[in-house]
């Protein structure tokens, strides 16, 4: 059954070919120029993008390293912040005392 499909679809192509070819000359250069004028169409589109993609790389950098310039000015504050809380609760006497336990009586 799907053999025959095949067939049937394949005589189908056969027979638009030949009517294809018999076309007329009008047809065949009105073809040719509508497939002309597509591929310039789209050479023309492809040509626009990739100078829009030149254009704009260096602004999503730029943007990028402003981003980049906050987060670490951000940091900075957040390390100096943290240096300050340290220095202050060294200077009011509390210290920290790290240790390790060594062994332990259970009762």
């Amino acid at each position: 059954m799907n053999m025959f499909s095949f067939q049937r679809q394949n005589g189908q192509w056969q027979r638009l070919w030949r009517q294809q070819q018999a076309a007329g000359p009008v047809q065949r250069i009105l073809a040719w120029l509508v497939m002309g004028v597509l591929l310039v169409a789209g050479f023309v589109l492809l040509l626009v993008m990739l100078l829009l993609s030149w254009l704009l790389i260096p602004l999503f950098y730029w943007r990028y390293r402003k981003k980049m310039r906050a987060f670490q000015q951000a940091a900075a504050q957040a390390q100096q912040q943290y240096q300050q809380q340290a220095d202050q609760q060294s200077s009011a006497g509390h210290r920290v005392i790290e240790g390790e336990v060594v062994g332990k009586k259970e009762e």
